[in-house]
């Protein structure tokens, strides 16, 4: 005796313009946008807050460095990648400009490098994440397993960031990770 395949449950899809309506509906949520998906952003446990914290420094350091980098450093902020998507990475470098992107959020063809940190998301990101940075054409996608701790570079083309730029960033992450503590 065979079963009925199960029912395939439909899931609404949002626009971007939807989705900035309902986020100003619900302001006290925090949302992000995946394939026309709402997702509620996971709240950040006290190991990614510590992770993206060291980051945060490390990679201001590199950009500060002689020569600067020409780019700037988002935490936390949306990319707009089209009309169903807008995540909001743990770390962005996207191209540096002077109005700090007042009326507009970066783009892929803004973002260099995107950076996530997974405590409780590592499958999500390895996975749902990339393939969305991926499709947008982002150039260098890394996550960080802050359970192991590891680096995972999910993607790196020969386009986006300067060689010696991103090998001084990479070189800042693992030094970071070598000094979390070991589970």
């Amino acid at each position: 005796m065979t079963s009925a395949p199960a029912a395939v449950r439909r899931h609404a899809r949002f626009t971007v313009e939807q989705f900035h309506r309902l986020c100003d509906a619900v302001p006290e949520q925090r949302l992000e946008l995946i394939d026309g998906e709402v997702l509620q952003v996971i709240a950040k446990g006290t190991r990614h807050t510590a992770v993206v914290h060291r980051l945060i420094a490390a990679i201001q350091a590199c950009l500060v460095a002689s020569p600067p980098v020409p780019l700037q450093l988002r935490v936390e902020a949306p990319l707009d990648l089209g009309p169903a998507d807008e995540p909001e990475p743990d770390l962005a470098l996207v191209a540096r400009r002077d109005d700090d992107y007042w009326d507009a959020h970066p783009t892929a063809a803004d973002t260099a490098l995107v950076i996530e940190v997974a405590d409780s998301s590592l499958a999500f990101d390895l996975e749902a994440k990339a393939r969305l940075y991926g499709a947008a054409g982002i150039p260098h996608y890394w996550v960080i397993d802050v359970q192991t701790p590891r680096l995972h570079v999910v993607r790196e083309q020969s386009t986006g960031l300067d060689p010696a730029v991103l090998a001084a960033l990479r070189r800042a992450v693992e030094t970071v990770l070598r000094q979390l503590p070991r589970p």
